[in-house]
Formats: C-alpha cells, sequence, structure tokens
C-alpha cells in the first residue's frame, strides 16, 4: 500500500496558498509526515529600460525573491510548522513545483483550490498545469483545514488505475480515521453497441460488482471495516459529485488515465468534470510514466 512519508506545499503567497500549507501541514503532523514548502516567482530578469530608476535588473528579481520567501514563512508559521524547509525558485510554477516534488522525493502535493461556484474550475489554469505534469497524488485543499478528513470518497473505474487511486485515498483516509466509500460507477453503453451486442443489464452489473471486489481485493481492503463499496448507474462525473454531495463527502479522489499526450494534457473526461464542477477538496492520482 502507498505509505505517505513526505509532504510538499505549494504556495504563491495568496489566499489559496494558504490552504493548500495548512491543510498539508496538518495532514502531514497527523500522519506523522515530514513537511515542506515550494513557492515560485514567475519574474524573468528585465530589460534595462523596464527597471525601476536606480535599481538594476538582478536586484529588482531578488526583490521578488525576498517577498515570496517572507509570504511563504508567514503562511508556514500561521499553519504551525515552524521550521519546516521552504524552497524557493524562479521561473514557471508547473515545472518548478514538480521539479522539487522530484527533488525532495515527496509522496503528495498539496496545491490551493477555490470552492466558489462562480469560478470555471476547482482549480486556476496553473494549477491545472501542474497536474498536467504531474507523477504523484496531487491534493487539491479547497480550504485552510486542520481538522481531519471524515469521509473519503474514491472513484473507481475498474482499469489499471483502480488499484493506484484506492492506495493513495486510503493513505489520507487511514491517518485521519475517516471511512472510505469506493464508488463504481456503471455507465450507460453506446446506444448502437448496446443493440448490437444485446447485452444484460443485470448481467453487467453483476460482472461490476465483481470485478469492484477483485479490485478491493487487490489492494488488501476487502473486508476491511472502515471501507465500504457502492455501485451507480450513469455518467461517471455527475453520479461522483451527486454521491459527495448525498454522502457530504469532504474528499474525492479520482484518477487520470494517463494514455499519452494529449489525455495527459486533458486529464481526462472524469477528473476533469470533478475539477469544474466539484467544490469540496480532491485528491487527483496520475498515472505514472513506465520507469518511474
Amino acid at each position: 500500500m502507498t505509505d505517505i512519508k513526505k509532504v510538499l506545499a505549494a504556495t504563491d503567497g495568496s489566499e489559496h496558498g494558504l490552504n493548500a500549507v495548512v491543510t498539508g501541514a496538518a495532514w502531514a503532523a497527523r500522519a506523522g509526515a515530514s513537511f515542506e514548502v515550494a513557492t515560485v516567482v514567475e519574474v524573468l530578469l528585465l530589460p534595462p529600460e523596464y527597471a525601476p530608476p536606480g535599481v538594476e535588473p538582478a536586484e529588482y528579481e531578488l526583490a521578488f525573491v525576498r517577498d515570496a520567501r517572507e509570504k511563504a514563512e508567514k503562511q508556514t508559521e500561521e499553519a504551525g510548522a515552524v521550521g519546516a524547509s521552504i524552497h524557493v525558485r524562479a521561473g514557471l510554477t508547473p515545472q518548478l513545483v514538480n521539479r522539487v516534488a522530484d527533488e525532495t522525493d515527496s509522496d503528495l502535493i498539496v496545491i490551493g483550490a477555490s470552492p466558489q461556484p462562480a469560478r470555471a474550475s476547482l482549480v486556476g489554469s496553473t494549477g491545472r498545469r501542474t497536474l498536467y505534469l504531474a507523477q504523484r497524488p496531487v491534493l487539491l485543499a479547497s480550504e485552510a483545514r486542520r481538522e481531519p478528513f471524515r469521509r473519503v470518497l474514491v472513484a473507481v473505474d475498474l482499469s489499471e488505475m483502480s488499484g493506484p487511486v484506492l492506495e493513495a485515498a486510503w493513505a489520507l483516509a487511514k491517518a485521519d480515521g475517516a471511512e472510505l466509500r469506493v464508488l463504481y460507477v456503471l455507465e450507460p453503453l453506446p446506444l448502437m453497441l448496446a443493440k448490437a451486442a444485446s447485452i444484460d443489464e443485470s448481467e453487467r452489473l453483476r460482472h461490476g460488482r465483481e470485478q469492484m471486489e477483485a479490485v478491493l481485493e487487490g489492494t488488501g481492503l476487502l473486508g476491511e471495516g472502515s471501507v465500504h463499496a457502492r455501485m451507480r448507474e450513469g455518467r461517471a462525473g455527475h453520479e461522483i459529485l451527486e454521491e459527495a454531495q448525498g454522502w457530504d463527502a469532504d474528499l474525492v479522489a479520482v484518477g487520470t488515465h494517463g494514455f499519452g499526450f494529449f489525455d495527459r494534457l486533458l486529464l481526462g473526461s472524469t477528473p476533469l468534470y470533478v475539477l469544474r464542477h466539484g467544490q469540496r477538496a480532491t485528491l487527483i492520482v496520475p498515472r505514472r510514466e513506465a520507469g518511474d
């Protein structure tokens, strides 16, 4: 099973960044994991004509770096994680956050998110690009959460990604003593395929339940007292969020497919739907490339 020993929170010094730092630090403390912070200054060296009067371009950039470190230190102190290592980089945020995660061998990245329905997505464009490049689970913190997660909903599609998603979600749930609900959504077959194949829907349901039990057994979670399994029928993204709302889950976990560049870019339709329409903390588990 996945064991999360090191947590890396990414912040830009904003309120959303504070969500990541507080949530990451609090969970790491509960789990006995180490905790570090990354912040990226997206400032390139300025041409001399754009620098403030009397200020060298290099000095101008250093001022931004100092300001970013001070903000990260303040948020780390507010999170109660005084003494945590802070990594400051200058460049592009998605690439550098993931590079710091590689350098520190972090098991989980935490980034800030917005729960506001008015936004087009739970995370902005920078957060989505960070997700596209991630090779480890990413927790989207929609609030500065200090209390444990109590209800974790993990969606599986019975593909090879189901195991990694379950393991990552269980690592978070187990540390908090949370209940874990495993959800499989049986999506409707395309009309032409359904007619041509003359498939018995009751047989599809039975097969789905058997496959879900096999996935749970493969991860060692079958029979675990705090783990329960459910099935729904419909469109996966919609049904996942309906289940999360009805059960009042405080964390939703989904996986990406990772079948090449374009799927990597778009994350996959189900996680993308959850990102666009979900309003709660979300764990995105990517498929790691071969050799990782």
